[in-house]
């Protein structure tokens, strides 16, 4: 995940204070949603420099983690298209196996997460 924050660092800001950002934490949740969280900065970067040169307000990602077995993706600032395309990542990772990055199913265990069936077995994860 290190690799997200090198290429957008003004977005992710590791080394903040906690009391204004939970990224000091780093992401949590498993590398498998990597290939969607890169998809969702991408086509976040033209939403947020839009907004950016509208407004003078700095969009900032202030936390990244797994919930009830989906991403969650918090930023200070959001429109409609922002809030859109993140809904849409937020609901493709609970089809993403969490660890690994292939198809997954929402699965309870000892936790809820999106697991593939090997990952599942592993993982103490049950359908």
């Amino acid at each position: 995940m290190q690799k997200l924050a090198g290429r957008w660092p003004a977005r992710f800001n590791l080394r903040g204070d906690t009391r204004h950002t939970g990224m000091v934490d780093g992401f949590c949740h498993g590398d498998g949603w990597f290939d969607v969280l890169w998809r969702l900065c991408e086509e976040l970067e033209p939403l947020v420099k839009e907004f950016e040169e509208q407004t003078g307000q700095r969009v900032e990602v202030l936390q990244v983690k797994q919930k009830l077995g989906g991403l969650r993706f918090y930023v200070n600032h959001r429109t409609d298209a922002i809030s859109e395309r993140i809904a849409a990542a937020e609901l493709e990772s609970i089809r993403t196996c969490e660890v690994c990055g292939h198809p997954g199913t929402h699965r309870e265990g000892n936790w809820i997460r999106t697991l593939c069936d090997e990952h599942a077995r592993t993982h103490g994860a049950e359908k």
